[in-house]
């Protein structure tokens, strides 16, 4: 496959480059995060395009979209890529794995930018450019990682409730059926 080249020093602008490459960030981003999916779901999650029936595909599609936008200065509205970014991060919320794992995938971005980005930024001229794109990643992860803290959180007092109401239905089934239940611990 042939990597796709930003113009010449004279005429490139920070946003050719950035288009030219898009596709193929998007592309690698994507496939590196389904790598991430057990074998057996791996195929699915990669080429069901079927918002309802993966919804896990197609928020990964969205949100690469809406990030790799987002680090390159494309115009965004704060609130699409929150909205996006709140879809992913709480999707890899209640996917099994370590928080590593879960919010690592905007890491594995890095190594597509330098690969595909950096050279011929660099030798354009514009790297200051693109240390600015690794920045704004960095400053979405965080801001991902708050989205993921606030979700874990969320997941966390789901299962209290939870567990609590499930103790409440025994403790009244038990007192309907004259059992004596122990509190010991």
């Amino acid at each position: 496959m042939r990597r796709p080249t930003c113009y010449p020093v004279k005429r490139m602008k920070n946003t050719d480059c950035f288009n030219a490459n898009k596709d193929a960030v998007l592309r690698k981003w994507t496939e590196a995060v389904y790598a991430l999916y057990p074998l057996e779901t791996r195929g699915f999650v990669r080429t069901s395009s079927d918002p309802f029936g993966n919804p896990a595909g197609d928020m990964t599609r969205q949100a690469a979209e809406v990030v790799y936008d987002a680090i390159t200065g494309e115009d965004m509205v704060i609130d699409a890529v929150k909205t996006a970014l709140d879809r992913f991060v709480k999707l890899r919320a209640v996917q099994q794995g370590s928080h590593g794992q879960s919010l690592g995938v905007f890491f594995l971005m890095k190594p597509i930018l330098r690969e595909l980005l950096l050279p011929q930024m660099a030798e354009n001229g514009k790297l200051g450019a693109y240390l600015t794109v690794e920045s704004r990643l960095d400053s979405l992860t965080l801001l991902a990682f708050d989205m993921y803290v606030a979700a874990r959180e969320t997941l966390a007092e789901s299962r209290i409730t939870e567990i609590r109401n499930q103790h409440a239905q025994l403790t009244r089934w038990a007192k309907k059926n004259d059992i004596s239940i122990s509190q010991e611990r």
